[in-house]
This record gives C-alpha cells, structure tokens and sequence, in this order.
C-alpha cells in the first residue's frame, strides 16, 4: 500500500509539473489564444470563419505588446502564426514551415503546425526572412517578413493545388511498405507524427515497441540493434536514449525494421531498426543527467554529453548503477534406470529441495564515441569504453534425499551456505571508416575493434549434513580467474548496378583468445582461518582456448515494380583450439575447424493500395563448441559434464515464413503470417546418473553429455493488429498459435553396461497473447499499458509452465522536452512473486521439477532526466519545386 501511495503522490506532482510548464514564451499570457488549441475558442467553439479572425486579431494584439521590448544584440525571437485552408477557412494540421535566410535562402529555423494550425518557430534571430509554409497538396507559400521582436504572422492562406515536385514522388510512397527482409514505415509522409520526436515515431512502425523507460523491442524480441544511417549507432543505451528522444520526428525520412537479418547486417542481435534521417546535425550541445531506480531496489545515475559542431561530433557518457535481487525456488527430482520390463524405469533416487537466495550489485560504465565529417562523403568514427561491476551473493539450500538399493532405503539430508564475491571489468576501442561514392548507395565501410575482459570471483561454499550415511560436512573455498581478449574487422561494399538494384558484399573476422584459471581448495572447517587447507584437485583446472571466424557473404536485390527479391549467401571458416591442464587423468587438448553457411531469400509484393505480401527462407548452420567435443571432466559437487569428441555433427535450422499485411491510413494494420522451423540434429545435453563414478565413488553423480539429439519443428500461424487513430494513440495485439515437437532416438547404456534404444516423439500446441496500449495526449504525457499471457510449452525433454504479466507506466515532459519524468509499474498483480515461473524435466532417466518466485517481482522503477542545450538541423537537399510561385 505504501508503495502505491507513493506512486500517486507521484503522479500529482506531474501533473504539477505540467502546470508550471505550460510556454509563455515572450507572449503574455501564453501563445495565441492563450494557449489553449484552437486560439482558445469558447466552450461550444466559433462559428466556421470567426474563430480564425479571432485567432489573428489576438496574435497581432499579442505581437504589438511585445514590440515595446528594446531589441538587444544577439536576442532571438519567436515567429508564429497559423496554417488554414483559403477556401474552407479550416486549420491545417501537422503542416511544416521554415524560416529561410533573406540572403541564400538558407535554413534558419523549423518548425510543424499542431492539430489546429498553430506553429511556432523559436531562437529566431533578428533579420530579414522568408517563411516557407508547405502541406501536402497545397501550393507553397513563400512569405518575407522582418524580424526585430517576438512576431506574429497572423493566419497564413493555403490553396490548393500542385503539390512540389519532391513531395509528389514521395506521395507516390505508400505509408507502410514490406521491401524484401525490410519493412518500411515512410515517416516522412506520415503528415500525424511530424510534431513528434524519433521516439513517437517509433511507436508508430510496425511491430516496435518503445515502453516507459525508453527500451526498444521489435515484436516482443529485447535483442534489437539500433542503426542509423545505414549503420550501427554505437551509442549506450542512455546516450541513445536521449538521441532518440530529442531528435525530432520531422526530421527523419522511414524507419527500416528487419526481423530476421540476413548476413548483410553482420549481427548477432535477432532484430535490427534502421532509422534514415532526412535532416543532418549541423549543430548540437546536449548535457544530459538523470537517475533511475526502482523498489526492488536499485538505482542508477548517469550523465550525458552531446556536442556536434559542423563536421565533428562527440558523445561521451558515464553512468552508475546499485541493485539488489531476492529469489525462493523449490522443486523435486526422480533418477530412475531401466527396469526388468520393457519401457520401464526402477527409481534410484528421490530429492526435494528449497532455496533462497539474495544478490547486490555495485557498477559503473564510460564511453566515448567520436566522429568527424572529413568530407561530405567521408566520415571516420571513433569508440571505446570501460565497465566494472563488483557483485556479492548469498544462497541457502536445503535438500532431503531418499536411495532405493535393490532392498535397501536409506535418507540423507544437507544444507548448503554459499557465499560468492565476483569483481569484473571489461573494456574495448573500436574505429570505423565510412566512404560514399555517391548518394544513391553506393559506399564502402571498414571497422577495426579491440576487446579485453577480466573476472574474478572469490567464493565459499559449506555443505553441513543434516541426517548421515557416512559422509563429511564439507567447506571449501573457490577462486575463479577469466581473461578474454580479442579483437575483430569487418567489410561493407555496397554497390547499386541500377535505380532498380544492388550488390552488397561483406567481410568478417575475428579472433578470441580464452586463460582461465579454477583453483579449489579444502577448508579444515567452516572458519575462515586456513583458507588452503588442501587443494581440490579434482575441481582444479587451467583452460587455454582460441576462437577464430573468418567469412564473406554476397547479397543480391532488385526490384520489379513493386516486387522485390533479396537474396543472399554466407560463408565461414571457424577454427577452435582448446587445452585442458589438470592434475587428473582426463587432461585434454584438440583442434577443430568447420565451414559454415547462411543462406537466405526474401520475396515481397506491394500493391498500391498497401497491401503487402512477403514469403522469406534462411537456413543457419551450428557447429559445436569446444565445450562440447573435449574429452575433459568439469565436477561440480555430485555432478559432472562433458563434451561428445566423436559423435557431434553440425545442426541445421531451416526457417520458412509467408505473410499479408494490409495498412491503413488511419485505422493501422492487420496481418496475418504463417511460419515453419526445422531443426535438424539439434545439439542438446542428455542428463543420466549413475552410481559407480570412477572419482565420485561414495555417492550418486548426476552427468550430462551433448548428442545430436534428433529433429525439432515449430511452425504456427499469428496475427497482428493496430488501431491507430492518429500518430499519438495506438493499441497493438499479437496472438500466436503453434505446434512445437521434436523426435529423439539414442541408445542408452547403464551401469551394468546393458543398452537400451530410445525413440521418442512428442509436441504440444501453445498460444500467446499480447496487448500494447500507448498514447500521448496533452502534448506531456505518454501512458503505457501491456500485458502478455504464454501458454504451458515443451522443448527438447522438457516442459515450461506458463508466464504472464501486465504493466503499466506514464512518462511526462516538461519544459520543452528540457525535464522527462517517467513511472512504472511491473507486474500489478504479483503474478511473479505468488507464482512465480517453473519448468519440468522430462528426460526418463532424470525426472525433475523446480519453481522459481521472484519475491520483489512487482516493484514500481521511477526515473528524471535533466537536459540542457539544443539540436540545430539543417535539411538535406530536395530537388524540386524551387519554382514555386510565391503568394502574399
């Protein structure tokens, strides 16, 4: 209750917050009209005609009051003024105009009308000016005026007629298109969201999501690449943040979503977003600070500096972050072997256990990211940045335990204390090089990275038996050393052969190298006096490994019409090495090389009238690791896994979809989509138990090995569908039905050496479900709403129960977008806490179940964000309609 309290008392005081804000700007009272949409018509509304003169009239009393004002040197102004169509005297709704220098014509400033025509242009300096007012299907207006003090325009007369000669192309764009692996939402002809920012944008391409806290998902996938431009940000998830959020919509042109990567992206991340401005940053300062945290708890501050001037730019951040987590699970386990019968089992063994567990976090990050314009077709980038964290945990588990021995029973029962300390640092220093030939695509760019990671964990671990069958209370102590280096290269060459198509063809390497160091010791007791008592050389090992990837891929696309094929291949050369050293005899060292290849094809239709159509393959092949082929024997305390040196072969994934959307102007979309996905020998890890370790000889050890396990499929059908009423309001729905199955076969061998062939089939339909509410009203406030429900679902011998949430935030900004403030919710209803989430093994051999709750798994996070500067763009060149006439 105290929480909720607080979120309220919250909430009141955005709504205070809003209040102060409200501009006045230099024109008393507020803007025209004072302030409220419409030039603040009465309740009931102006007859047609009227409330434009009235509107006039207040905006000319307003701008000869501010005229008295004594001009100072280096003062700027503001320039307002209303849009409204000649003949029907009706406003004109997210028009656009600019301030144009008297002298070259250059851009000044810009600005978008609102719902009711009303814009306003501010930091104008004193001068003479042209203002351009433009809206689709209207004639452009080219008006001079003079600016000296803050000034009003009055309404500005728009007719109808010939629209500019660039617009008329870009109307032939239809609003949503699918254009192979990309679907393209044509922000630059979506005349609701011009007076949005990048993020509202966002909210209103297809299948992305940008929740309360400013995180971006592309249909429910958190693994999302942000580009721009053609390339990867290489921003921090802050620093992209305030990106995002203060660049504003009107100055981008489409947002690119591919859901499925070809090779060409060169990612490992399951979507990518690619956001084409039409505007370039001639100048920008941003000083960003904020903080965020939650009940949980945790708490993260941060700062932000953003400068760009001309040719150069630089982005430097650092951040912080505390956090803490809290977690209860229980479960139960059966380990069986073959019984007397066919297809039956003997239980050896039967486990239940509970556990709690507690962990803090202590972190903090720096980043640079330089760029520098050589020319207006080169540019050269540089980035780098660090990261260190020092986490502590806590767990307690207790586990009772009863043996079946031909005729014997017997119980034992212990508690575990395990307390682990892990410091960590990562750092890495990137550069890339980017060369375009010309504006239309063709263009080359380099990469170079460099990447160094340590961890290092100091942890203590007791084992005290509660009910005894001849064993020891046992109390050790573990020492962890990982040191990862390496660095990598890449090669982009795009080349377009026509208006109508392309070639891209790309290169990729990249080398790991791996030293890590497990060094375990005996305690003589549970003090912490005689840390090395004895050396555990069982669990002691030294690993060496290397890593290298080598691979090309070309990519053809071309279109016919409003037909488009992309197709592609990738090839690869992957190299491992490994070195195990050890004191026991299951020591092990090898080699290993393998080709890999990604192949894919997408086909895309469009029709004019949006509807589109897509039917898309791709395979990926996966080879092991080198985890799974050594020979060598990693011990956990009653456990142990190894690798399957000489019966691993690489898997296949083939993954097939073909869908329809339909895109409405206003209403949104509807699609429906069908897929398919093969697994062939998939790799997955078999468990089995057995009770005549050769080093493990007083217990029962539990082992895991990798085997290609047989066959997976998954194919389904889902719909999708947004109500999107205008650029500021939509609601989303996802449903998903499908099969997921598999098929195994194996042989078996227990301990008495006799074997047992398996064959097993099995598949399970399941649905999810997910609803997403966004709106942004008052211009302040954006709501969030979600909530998602996934049904029971099965893998490869193993099932997971269902999940389900639901979520709600409100963000609100302040002052020109100067103060962001945002508050959210997770999981109301405690779903997570009281239910938690669970899975089931259901490996014959190893039968186990476990629940997991999440204690503070409905927490409220909070968040403010300060900034300080501004974004100056200037407007890419458009061919066309400079001959204009010009009306007064």
């Amino acid at each position: 209750m105290k929480k909720l309290t607080s979120a309220f008392f919250f909430l009141s005081l955005i709504v205070s917050l809003t209040a102060m804000s409200q501009p006045g700007g230099g024109f008393p009272g507020g803007r025209p009209g004072g302030g409220r949409p419409g030039g603040g018509r009465p309740e009931g509304g102006f007859p047609r005609g009227e409330r434009f003169d009235r509107n006039m009239q207040d905006s000319q009393k307003k701008g000869q009051t501010v005229k008295q004002k004594k001009v100072r040197s280096g003062s700027t102004f503001k320039v307002v003024g209303t849009l409204i169509d000649s003949a029907k005297n009706e406003p004109l709704g997210f028009g656009n105009v600019a301030v144009l220098d008297k002298e070259d014509s250059s851009l000044v400033r810009g600005a978008s009308t609102d719902l009711y025509g009303y814009f306003e242009v501010t930091e104008v300096p004193a001068g003479e000016y042209f203002l351009r007012a433009t809206y689709i299907g209207y004639t452009t207006r080219y008006i001079p005026f003079k600016v000296e003090n803050n000034t009003a325009l009055g309404n500005i007369n728009m007719k109808e007629g010939s629209m500019l000669k660039a617009v008329t192309v870009k109307g032939q764009r239809p609003l949503y298109a699918q254009d192979g692996e990309k679907l393209i939402y044509n922000v630059a002809d979506d005349p609701s969201i011009q007076t949005g920012t990048t993020n509202d944008a966002l909210q209103n391409a297809p299948g992305v999501e940008v929740d309360v806290e400013g995180n971006v998902t592309l249909r429910g996938v958190s693994s999302v690449e942000i580009w721009i431009n053609d390339k990867p940000s290489k921003l921090t998830e802050e620093n992209l943040k305030t990106y995002l959020e203060t660049l504003p919509a009107n100055a981008l042109d489409r947002i690119e979503a591919i859901t499925n990567p070809s090779a060409k992206y060169a990612t490992d991340a399951e979507a990518v977003i690619n956001i084409i401005t039409s505007a370039h940053v001639k100048s920008n300062q941003f000083v960003s600070f904020g903080v965020n945290g939650s009940t949980q708890p945790n708490i993260s501050p941060w700062i932000s500096y953003m400068w760009a001037k001309e040719k150069l730019s630089i982005n430097l951040f650092a951040s912080g972050r505390y956090s803490f987590r809290s977690n209860e699970s229980n479960g139960w386990s059966y380990t069986r072997v073959d019984g007397s019968e066919p297809d039956t089992y003997d239980t050896t063994r039967h486990q239940t256990d509970t556990a709690s567990n507690w962990s803090k976090n202590l972190g903090g990050n720096l980043f640079m990211n330089i760029n520098y314009e050589i020319d207006s077709m080169t540019d050269l980038e540089v980035h780098g940045g660090v990261n260190g964290s020092f986490n502590r945990s806590v767990s307690d588990n207790s586990v009772y335990r009863t043996f079946y021995e031909l005729d014997t029973i017997y119980t034992n029962g212990y508690s575990t204390y395990d307390s682990t300390r892990n410091p960590s640092f990562f750092g890495d220093l990137g550069a890339d090089y980017t060369k375009k030939f010309d504006q239309n695509g063709h263009n080359l760019r380099l990469g170079l990275n460099g990447r160094f990671s340590h961890n290092r964990s100091t942890e203590f671990y007791d084992r005290m038996y509660t009910e005894y069958y001849g064993l020891d209370d046992e109390f050790r102590y573990r020492l962890t050393n990982q040191r990862n280096g390496g660095g990598s290269l890449f090669a982009r060459y795009n080349r377009p052969y026509s208006k109508d198509g392309e070639m891209s063809y790309g290169f990729n390497a990249d080398y790991t190298n791996t030293h890590n160091t497990y060094d375990r010791f005996y305690r003589a007791d549970s003090s912490f006096n005689n840390l090395k008592d004895s050396t555990d050389i069982l669990r002691t090992y030294d690993f060496h490994g290397a890593t290298s990837n080598v691979s090309a891929d070309v990519n053809w696309t071309h279109r016919w019409g409003n037909f488009t094929l992309s197709t592609g291949v990738g090839l690869g050369l992957q190299s491992i090495t490994w070195d195990y050293d050890t004191k026991m005899d299951f020591a092990d060292n090898g080699s290993r090389n393998f080709i890999t290849a990604r192949p894919s094809v997408h086909l895309s239709y469009r029709t004019e009238s949006m509807h589109n159509f897509k039917l898309n393959y791709s395979m990926r092949m996966r080879q092991p690791d080198e985890s799974q082929l050594t020979k060598f024997r990693i011990y956990g305390d009653e456990s142990y896994r190894t690798g399957n040196p000489d019966g691993l072969k690489p898997s296949f994934t083939h993954s097939a979809e073909a869908g329809w959307t339909k895109y409405f102007t206003s209403f949104g979309n509807v699609g429906i989509e069908g897929y398919g996905r093969l697994a062939t020998n998939e790799i997955s890890s078999l468990t089995d138990a057995t009770n005549s370790d050769t080093y493990l000889t007083d217990r029962m050890v539990t082992y895991s090995i990798p085997y290609n396990m047989g066959s997976s499929w998954r194919y389904g059908a889902s719909l999708n569908m947004t109500y999107r009423p205008t650029g500021f309001f939509n609601v989303r729905l996802y449903a998903n039905l499908y099969d997921y199955g598999y098929h195994m076969e194996y042989d078996h061998t227990d301990d008495n050496g006799s074997v047992r062939h398996q064959d097993i089939t099995k598949d399970k339909w399941s649905w999810s479900v997910r609803v997403n509410a966004w709106a942004k009203v008052w211009d302040n406030y954006q709501i969030h709403l979600s909530a998602n429900y996934n049904s029971p679902t099965i893998g490869l011998l193993s099932e997971t129960k269902a999940r389900y949430s639901m979520n709600m935030g409100i963000r609100s900004d302040f002052f020109k977008r100067k103060l962001s403030v945002f508050i959210n919710i997770q999981d109301i209803f405690n779903w997570g806490g009281r239910y938690g989430t669970g899975s089931t093994n259901t490996n014959p051999y190893y039968l186990s179940e476990s629940t997991r709750k999440t204690l503070n798994s409905r927490f409220i996070s909070a968040g403010i964000t300060l900034r300080f500067g501004k974004m100056e763009l200037e407007r890419q060149a458009r061919v066309g309609g400079e001959g204009d006439e010009s009306e007064e």
